[in-house]
């Protein structure tokens, strides 16, 4: 798991291709899981879409939707987790995001 010329962490497929399930390291060392539900379970109380949350406690996910494609959620997530070097470095970002006008 590497940043590739930014702030936002590089995702990993986590059990194959087409599995739903991806993983990144955080600028602070916690590796983070991004899973798809597309079928909530009873009592789960977030919407169908992604859910984020560190390895070592997916019980403390929060949602990201899939309303926009797995890109999306991924680029969402990616800002989530590192919101602090974001904000340190917007146009590296930005550049990673493909949004910088070249």
């Amino acid at each position: 798991m590497s940043h590739a010329h930014g702030p936002l962490p590089q995702w990993d497929i986590i059990g194959g291709y087409g599995s739903g399930t991806y993983e990144a390291e955080g600028s602070n060392g916690i590796v983070w899981r991004l899973w798809l539900v597309e079928r909530p379970v009873d009592g789960d109380p977030l919407a169908p879409g992604y859910r984020l949350a560190p390895r070592d406690n997916l019980i403390s996910a929060t949602f990201i939707s899939g309303e926009h494609g797995l890109y999306h959620a991924l680029d969402q997530a990616g800002m989530r987790i590192a919101a602090d070097a974001v904000r340190a470095d917007p146009d590296g970002a930005l550049r990673q995001l493909g949004l910088d006008g070249q």
